[in-house]
Protein backbone atom coordinates (compact mmCIF):
# COMPACT_ATOMS: atom_id res chain seq x y z
CA UNK A 1 0.00 0.00 0.00
CA UNK A 2 1.34 3.16 -1.18
CA UNK A 3 2.67 5.52 2.05
CA UNK A 4 0.46 8.54 1.78
CA UNK A 5 -2.68 6.55 1.56
CA UNK A 6 -1.34 4.19 5.13
CA UNK A 7 -0.19 7.42 6.51
CA UNK A 8 -4.45 8.77 6.37
CA UNK A 9 -5.52 5.50 7.46
CA UNK A 10 -2.97 5.87 10.33
CA UNK A 11 -4.07 9.41 10.82
CA UNK A 12 -7.77 8.05 10.84
CA UNK A 13 -7.32 5.56 13.09
CA UNK A 14 -5.38 7.44 15.65
CA UNK A 15 -8.32 10.06 16.28
CA UNK A 16 -11.12 7.36 16.53
CA UNK A 17 -8.41 6.12 18.92
CA UNK A 18 -8.48 9.62 20.62
CA UNK A 19 -12.20 9.72 20.15
CA UNK A 20 -12.97 6.69 21.93
CA UNK A 21 -10.57 7.04 24.71
CA UNK A 22 -12.40 10.01 25.47
CA UNK A 23 -15.60 8.46 25.22
CA UNK A 24 -14.58 6.02 27.75
CA UNK A 25 -13.56 8.32 30.40
CA UNK A 26 -16.98 10.02 30.17
CA UNK A 27 -18.60 6.80 30.72
CA UNK A 28 -16.94 5.56 33.46
CA UNK A 29 -16.94 9.14 35.21
CA UNK A 30 -20.76 8.44 34.83
CA UNK A 31 -21.24 5.45 36.17
CA UNK A 32 -19.95 5.97 39.60
CA UNK A 33 -22.33 9.30 39.61
CA UNK A 34 -25.34 6.79 39.27
CA UNK A 35 -23.80 4.22 42.33
CA UNK A 36 -24.36 7.65 45.39
CA UNK A 37 -28.14 7.65 43.92
CA UNK A 38 -30.92 6.82 45.54
CA UNK A 39 -34.12 5.56 43.07
CA UNK A 40 -37.36 7.13 45.11
CA UNK A 41 -39.66 3.97 43.90
CA UNK A 42 -39.92 1.79 41.10
CA UNK A 43 -40.22 3.48 38.33
CA UNK A 44 -37.11 5.82 39.64
CA UNK A 45 -35.72 2.11 39.94
CA UNK A 46 -36.46 0.78 36.30
CA UNK A 47 -35.13 3.98 34.90
CA UNK A 48 -32.17 4.25 36.89
CA UNK A 49 -31.13 0.33 35.87
CA UNK A 50 -31.79 1.10 32.60
CA UNK A 51 -29.60 4.31 32.12
CA UNK A 52 -26.99 2.14 34.35
CA UNK A 53 -27.00 -1.07 31.68
CA UNK A 54 -27.11 1.38 28.73
CA UNK A 55 -24.34 3.51 30.05
CA UNK A 56 -22.02 -0.33 30.75
CA UNK A 57 -23.12 -1.31 27.30
CA UNK A 58 -22.09 1.63 25.43
CA UNK A 59 -18.31 1.52 27.41
CA UNK A 60 -18.20 -2.08 26.20
CA UNK A 61 -19.02 -1.39 22.65
CA UNK A 62 -16.31 1.20 22.77
CA UNK A 63 -13.60 -0.87 24.22
CA UNK A 64 -14.28 -3.39 21.61
CA UNK A 65 -14.10 -0.68 18.83
CA UNK A 66 -10.74 0.13 20.77
CA UNK A 67 -9.28 -2.79 20.66
CA UNK A 68 -9.90 -3.36 16.86
CA UNK A 69 -8.20 0.14 15.91
CA UNK A 70 -5.36 -0.80 18.46
CA UNK A 71 -4.93 -3.52 16.47
CA UNK A 72 -5.24 -2.42 12.88
CA UNK A 73 -2.49 0.08 14.18
CA UNK A 74 -0.72 -2.72 15.12
CA UNK A 75 -0.87 -4.36 11.52
CA UNK A 76 0.23 -0.83 9.83
CA UNK A 77 3.52 -1.09 12.18
CA UNK A 78 4.29 -4.76 10.93
CA UNK A 79 3.19 -4.01 7.66
CA UNK A 80 0.11 -6.13 7.30
CA UNK A 81 -2.29 -3.50 7.27
CA UNK A 82 -4.70 -4.22 4.28
CA UNK A 83 -3.77 -8.12 3.94
CA UNK A 84 -6.69 -10.24 5.04
CA UNK A 85 -5.60 -12.49 7.94
CA UNK A 86 -7.50 -15.20 6.68
CA UNK A 87 -6.28 -15.59 2.75
CA UNK A 88 -3.29 -13.47 3.07
CA UNK A 89 -5.01 -11.32 -0.36
CA UNK A 90 -5.44 -7.74 -0.30
CA UNK A 91 -8.44 -6.28 1.14
CA UNK A 92 -10.26 -3.76 -1.29
CA UNK A 93 -9.48 0.33 -0.75
CA UNK A 94 -13.59 0.58 -0.81
CA UNK A 95 -13.63 -1.87 2.56
CA UNK A 96 -11.02 -0.20 4.32
CA UNK A 97 -12.50 3.35 3.93
CA UNK A 98 -15.61 1.61 5.06
CA UNK A 99 -14.27 -0.50 8.32
CA UNK A 100 -10.63 0.80 8.26
CA UNK A 101 -10.09 -1.74 10.85
CA UNK A 102 -10.84 -4.96 8.72
CA UNK A 103 -8.16 -7.48 8.87
CA UNK A 104 -10.02 -9.74 6.22
CA UNK A 105 -11.48 -9.19 2.52
CA UNK A 106 -14.76 -8.87 2.19
CA UNK A 107 -14.51 -12.46 0.88
CA UNK A 108 -13.43 -14.10 3.58
CA UNK A 109 -15.37 -12.06 6.33
CA UNK A 110 -18.64 -13.18 4.33
CA UNK A 111 -17.86 -17.33 4.99
CA UNK A 112 -16.94 -15.95 8.47
CA UNK A 113 -20.59 -14.68 9.05
CA UNK A 114 -21.93 -17.19 7.31
CA UNK A 115 -20.08 -20.40 9.10
CA UNK A 116 -20.64 -17.92 12.67
CA UNK A 117 -24.82 -17.66 11.39
CA UNK A 118 -25.18 -21.77 10.46
CA UNK A 119 -23.15 -22.26 13.66
CA UNK A 120 -26.03 -20.27 16.00
CA UNK A 121 -28.92 -21.64 14.09
CA UNK A 122 -27.49 -25.20 14.39
CA UNK A 123 -27.36 -24.03 18.84
CA UNK A 124 -30.81 -23.24 18.21
CA UNK A 125 -31.98 -26.19 16.45
CA UNK A 126 -30.08 -28.87 18.71
CA UNK A 127 -32.24 -27.25 22.01
CA UNK A 128 -35.23 -28.88 23.54
CA UNK A 129 -38.40 -27.82 22.42
CA UNK A 130 -39.74 -25.88 25.20
CA UNK A 131 -36.39 -23.83 25.34
CA UNK A 132 -37.48 -22.79 21.60
CA UNK A 133 -40.42 -22.06 22.57
CA UNK A 134 -39.29 -19.54 25.12
CA UNK A 135 -36.82 -18.10 23.34
CA UNK A 136 -34.23 -19.03 25.41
Amino acid sequence: MEHHLLSQFKSGLQEQQRDLLHAIQRVEKEIPEFAGLVPLDETDLSCFTALKESLFACASQHRGRLRLIQRALERIKDGSFGICAECEGTIGLKRLQAVPWASHCIECQQRAEVARLASNSAQFMSLPDSAQASGS
